[in-house]
């Protein structure tokens, strides 16, 4: 198979990638400024840039599109559907990504928790013993978004002593194993982000989702609590979050995404004292380095045995296509 992976970054990891691409050609471009290798692909492994129906029109030959990750937001799947080509992303666990993203929510929240930035100011002015931080032990933390990210991160939680609240679209009987204190749908979000010290989104950004979190929501949430997002940045409103911290509506917040990636470095959220920010590294590790691409070279494999690939997005929407 010939696999086109859809930015030069992807040359950076060779080393990991191209000895489980054993038996496939492998090459790399900018598709976004360059469409025209498009024709040569069998497979294309797609990082952040849109793949929209345009670009599908350049690609004759192409039989799936695979998300370097969990996020499929910017393919045209609709387009990809009615060409009978498949759109596939990686599972977050098992993976390396999902463990990550938790482990970099648990981050923030200690940083938060701590007041890392106050500390690191105190140590300047050679001062001890301040800032006074918080415990994770015996604060309420709402997860928002119980899919893979969501219940990696309450199982990792719960050795903390938090009292646990999540939020889903609906429940599913494997939420037993979280032993959550309480469970509210996605429509009583903001009745579950009462009396909550943190509030952690770990939800996919969906049409539905897409600015779910404004000001209704940061009214609702206690004025010395800490909203952390590790999952999307257009889940919520920028506007009303950078209100609801000016206005004392909350303490503070910690992101590991952002409206522009990269950011601008004038953003003056970037400099807020309340504010911690991490550049969207919380499926950047070592285990994602080699289960994600491992994951997507199994599919690879699949697709050249004639076989159907795992975590396929719209494969339902192929059969009735054809």
């Amino acid at each position: 198979m010939r696999v086109l992976f859809s930015n030069r970054n992807f040359e950076r990891l060779r080393e990991i990638i191209e000895p489980l691409f054993m038996g496939h050609e492998i090459k790399y471009a900018n598709i976004s400024e360059d469409v025209s290798l498009l024709e040569w692909a069998d497979v294309l492994v797609r990082g952040t840039e849109p793949f929209t129906a345009e670009m599908l029109s350049f690609a004759p030959n192409l039989k799936m599109v695979c998300q370097w990750g969990v996020g499929v937001e910017g393919i045209d799947i609709e387009a990809c559907s009615a060409k009978g080509v498949f759109v596939c992303n990686v599972p977050s666990s098992n993976t390396g990504n999902a463990e990550g993203v938790a482990e970099v929510a648990i981050l923030h929240m200690l940083l938060l928790a701590k007041g890392y930035n106050k500390s690191q100011e105190n140590l300047k002015k050679g001062k001890v013993f301040s800032p006074r931080g918080l415990t994770l032990w015996r604060k309420r933390v709402c997860i928002v978004g119980l899919g893979n990210v969501g219940v990696t991160l309450a199982s990792r939680l719960k050795p903390f002593g938090v009292t646990l609240v999540g939020v889903n679209r609906s429940w599913k009987d494997k939420f037993d194993a979280l032993k959550l204190d309480q469970f509210f749908t996605l429509d009583d979000v903001n009745a579950a982000v009462k009396g909550c010290r943190f509030v952690v989104l770990t939800l996919a950004l969906t049409p539905q989702t897409e600015g779910l979190i404004g000001h209704e929501f940061f009214k609702n949430m206690d004025k010395d609590a800490f909203l952390v997002n590790v999952a999307r940045a257009n889940i919520v409103q920028r506007e009303a979050l950078e209100s609801a911290l000016r206005e004392g509506h909350i303490a503070g917040c910690g992101l590991d995404v952002l409206w522009k990636e990269p950011p601008d470095p004038d953003d003056p959220i970037l400099n807020m004292p309340n504010v911690y920010i991490t550049p969207h590294i919380g499926g950047t590790n070592d285990e994602a380095l080699r289960g994600i691409p491992a994951f997507i070279a199994d599919n690879v494999n699949r697709i050249s045995e004639g076989k159907l690939p795992l975590s396929c997005i719209n494969v339902t929407s192929i059969g009735k296509a054809e």
